[in-house]
């Protein structure tokens, strides 16, 4: 077993995943939850939205893929979004596409993981080609890009050069985007109510870690390696809760501008 692997899965979980806990602090705010019958009906078509990401990934598991880079380009973007037109979408890429230059093997190594094992040469190429869009992208609007936003993609390009793949994420996730959406979200909170909202993310973070935890122990016995469990538990997990967020977060969005 990969004990650095484990530390950065325990990064992911602790550090990472909370933001996504918020989310129904978020529906609250921007009217889908409004009473108990309201909640329950979040909560069900939230986990319905789970359940379908990670059945349609079983089924298409190598299109599966293909669509989780883009649609985590736009999220990852979003941290970006009032910088630079699109969304913040060639931020996104470049997150995303810098270590499938820096460290192509690693990287298509992971993807075969995610593919149960598939070649993995098309959804490298394909993430490598997004790295290069979000490069351009940001070049050609470089006016847009101050300073403070320069010295994070040279941040970013350190870590990748330095950093393993998986690393490289944790730095990411754990570092800038997270952080970023738990400071947006607290900042934006009466205070009478940051003290039910910690309580919420704590939960929920629990809770997504206990299914985690079951679903890594049950995937264990179909490898001679556990380390291929964990990278499947942990991305494709992920993926399945990236969906219904960013569907929350677009929803929310609109319901504020319009």
């Amino acid at each position: 077993m990969d004990l650095s692997l484990i530390l950065a899965s325990c990064f992911i979980s602790l550090v990472g995943l909370p933001h996504g806990a918020l989310d129904p602090v978020v529906a609250r705010r921007c009217g889908l939850i409004y009473d108990l019958r309201s909640s329950a009906q979040f909560f069900a078509g939230y986990v319905i939205i789970v359940a379908l990401v990670v059945l349609l990934w079983l089924q298409l598991p190598s299109a599966s893929l293909l669509l989780f880079l883009l649609i985590s380009c736009i999220h990852f973007g979003r941290d970006w979004k009032q910088k630079i037109p699109f969304g913040g979408f060639a931020y996104g890429a470049f997150v995303l596409g810098l270590p499938a230059w820096t460290a192509p093997e690693q990287v298509e190594q992971i993807f075969s993981f995610l593919i149960f094992q598939n070649a993995a040469e098309i959804p490298l190429v394909f993430l490598q080609g997004l790295g290069v869009i979000g490069t351009l992208l940001i070049l050609l609007d470089h006016s847009r890009v101050s300073g403070l936003s320069a010295g994070e993609l040279l941040i970013l390009i350190i870590c990748a050069v330095s950093f393993e793949p998986l690393w490289y994420f944790v730095a990411y996730f754990c570092g800038l985007h997270s952080p970023r959406h738990l400071i947006t979200e607290f900042r934006g909170m009466r205070k009478e109510l940051r003290l039910s909202a910690y309580v919420i993310m704590l939960a929920l973070t629990i809770l997504t870690l206990g299914i985690a935890a079951v679903s890594g122990s049950h995937l264990e016995k179909y490898y001679a390696s556990i380390d291929i469990a964990i990278y499947q538990v942990i991305f494709i997990g992920l993926a399945a809760l990236t969906v219904p967020h960013m569907c929350l977060l677009e929803w929310a969005a609109r319901k504020q501008n319009g």
